[in-house]
């Protein structure tokens, strides 16, 4: 059985790849550290803040903004979400990871 994904912003997705397809285009329309907007940025939060929570991430400071930026090591980049902190520290994470952590 599939598993669905109900953030508290009130949006829902049938599916793990319906919300990771919704979240894709959000990451593709904007470009590298354009912070989202108020309606995707609830959304890109939700998931995030949920997903730590899931994890049992301890957050330092509170995530002030979120955008598209690229993750970079040995042979790969890739394109992913950052995350800047109150504390002016920033990193980034998997959007995938995060929605099948929080799915039920």
């Amino acid at each position: 059985m599939a598993k669905s994904v109900s953030l508290r912003t009130g949006r829902t997705f049938a599916t793990v790849t319906a919300a990771k397809e919704h979240f894709s285009r959000i990451l593709d329309d904007r470009e590298p550290k354009q912070q989202f907007g108020e309606d995707d940025l609830a959304d890109v939060r939700a998931v995030y803040e949920d997903y730590c929570a899931r994890t049992g991430w301890a957050l330092k400071s509170l995530p002030a903004s979120f955008y598209p930026t690229h993750d970079r090591g040995p042979s790969y980049t890739t394109r992913c979400f950052g995350v800047t902190f109150e504390d002016g520290t920033t990193g980034s994470f998997s959007m995938d990871k995060a929605l099948r952590a929080i799915a039920a």
